[in-house]
């Protein structure tokens, strides 16, 4: 409940982070980030431990929440999905790590909604590297070309990340899906523009 919410559910097409994936992204229907990312959220230090520490268990207990704000105030986009699709990890990342963190918040999501969560759909290539040293310039020059759809996925989708900064991958990612695909957009959290 210390989790500060963003509200987008409200009105997707028009919040921060529709407006940072928009103008690359032509098939983007709405974005929903749960809640913001910043410092004092209980949200930082859970991002951490999933993606770090082997506890990917609390960001599918924060995609259940943000799954049932969502449905609670906005049930008529979640009945219009076919599936959830997690944004993949390298096979690398995937072996050390021992699993997808973005799957781990489809599946919360998923277990709310009802709907099935596609693991096999999508590929990330193997050279992947961290993007956290890297400013929003190289971020995005550096996920041209990284994704890969592999499988045919159903329209509309929604894709599943746990956290949105400048968008590089997610645009990336979203860019390689089919043109004709209308997509969504949920994200666990979402960090603030520096202005």
């Amino acid at each position: 409940m210390a989790l500060p919410q963003t509200h987008f559910w409200i009105d997707p097409q028009n919040n921060e982070g529709y407006f940072r994936l928009a103008p690359h992204v032509p098939t983007l229907q709405g974005v929903i980030s749960g809640f913001w990312y910043v410092a004092g959220s209980p949200l930082r230090s859970w991002v951490q431990a999933a993606k770090y520490h082997g506890r990917p268990q609390l960001l599918y207990a924060a995609a259940r929440y943000m799954g049932a704000l969502i449905r609670d105030k906005n049930d008529s986009l979640v009945r219009g999905l076919k599936a959830l699709l997690p944004i993949p990890i390298s096979s690398l990342r995937r072996r050390k790590r021992g699993y997808n963190q973005a799957e781990w918040a489809a599946r919360g999501l998923a277990e709310v909604w009802g709907l099935p969560v596609l693991t096999k759909h999508w590929q990330r290539r193997p050279s992947s590297d961290s993007q956290l040293a890297r400013d929003r310039a190289e971020r995005w020059r550096a996920m041209e070309a990284e994704f890969l759809c592999i499988r045919p996925v159903p329209s509309p989708i929604g894709v599943v990340d746990d956290v949105l900064t400048t968008g590089a991958t997610l645009a990336a990612a979203l860019n390689s899906l089919p043109s004709t695909m209308q997509v969504w957009v949920f994200t666990i959290g979402i960090t603030q523009r520096r202005r």
